[in-house]
């Protein structure tokens, strides 16, 4: 038994001490593409992510958005003088590459005596996504690669009216800037070291609301009630703002007081869903009258945490976004 361990503990001594990894020191520009070698297969390249670009829509316009969303409290519901603001940002992003580019870098890599080049993606630890505008700038860090598709950017009650109120007074530039940090290694004398470089993009987006009307969308969520009809609608920004890291999902329970028993509705959260979804209940109630509301979380690992009952007065809007820690849960497991 004493020799297997000794054995085992020699293997791992003499095991090399990087995994495959770009050698950052060692690379190519073929078609205005920086490809790197692997540092220990010299068949092996990698491609960085490629140039984001602002996507198109359907019907050819621009794949751009502003929502919006507004809340202010009414006597008749009990909240007068409450005031809610957050707005949403959003662009639909294209990270392809031309289709015949791989063939083209792989054919004059072999020019350069790569026999049988093997393209792979670049590793890539982090990507940070800045918003500029005027003097305006807000930034949001993913530790992952970002990939196509929508980026979702949620904003303050400040700069969501200050960039409406730009863009309402003639046409408004944003830019959007990506710089993503790209791992490797470097070799330092006899040694792999991890190390790493960095990709800067910038993507500029012309916002007309002229030109693209049906772009941007302004709601007062509370004009919108009437007497006697109980509506609510129910925002969750904890998933495009990263607000908790291993969330998988979060669950709202709404409950309305009625003859016999409450009213009980559900909406769910998700990391892919929408940042907000309306509850229509099927009864009207007393405006003047709380509801109760209940918030559970269910994290990767399967574990859940269901907070109390609350009350709020005021039924048209409900934010659950957890913009700080929230104490008196119980945790069981999501299969009880």
């Amino acid at each position: 038994m004493k020799n297997l361990l000794i054995c085992l503990l020699m293997m791992i001594c003499l095991a090399p001490s990087c995994q495959a990894a770009p050698n950052l020191g060692f690379y190519y520009d073929i078609q205005g593409v920086r490809v790197y070698m692997d540092h220990e297969k010299s068949e092996e390249w990698y491609l960085p992510p490629a140039q984001p670009i602002l996507n198109e829509r359907s019907d050819k316009t621009p794949d751009y958005g502003l929502a919006l969303y507004r809340y202010l409290g009414r006597k008749g519901t009990s909240d007068s003088g409450s005031f809610w603001v957050r707005g949403v940002l959003t662009f639909g992003v294209e990270r392809s590459r031309d289709s015949g580019l791989s063939a083209k870098i792989r054919k004059e890599l072999r020019t350069k005596g790569i026999s049988s080049p093997r393209l792979k993606s670049m590793p890539v630890s982090a990507s940070r996504v800045t918003l500029l505008f005027a003097d305006q700038q807000y930034s949001r860090e993913y530790n992952i690669r970002w990939k196509s598709g929508a980026m979702v950017v949620p904003l303050d009650a400040h700069i969501a009216e200050v960039l409406w109120d730009s863009v309402q007074a003639g046409q408004t530039q944003v830019s959007v800037s990506v710089d993503e940090t790209l791992t490797g290694v470097r070799k330092k004398e006899e040694n792999w070291e991890p190390s790493t470089t960095s990709l800067a993009w910038t993507v500029p987006v012309e916002m007309d609301m002229t030109a693209h009307p049906d772009h941007f969308q302004r709601l007062d969520l509370g004009g919108r009630m009437k007497v006697g009809y109980t509506g609510l609608d129910v925002f969750c920004f904890d998933f495009i703002e990263n607000l908790e890291e291993k969330l998988y999902a979060k669950i709202v329970e709404v409950a309305i007081p009625t003859t016999g028993r409450d009213l009980v509705e559900t909406v769910t959260f998700k990391d892919d869903g929408e940042y907000r979804n309306r509850i229509e209940f099927k009864l009207a109630k007393d405006l003047e009258q709380p509801y109760r509301y209940r918030i559970s979380r269910i994290y990767q690992d399967g574990s859940k945490e269901t907070g109390r009952w609350q009350e709020k007065t005021g039924e048209t809007m409900l934010d659950i976004t957890a913009y700080r820690n929230t104490s008196d849960v119980t945790k069981e497991t999501a299969d009880e």
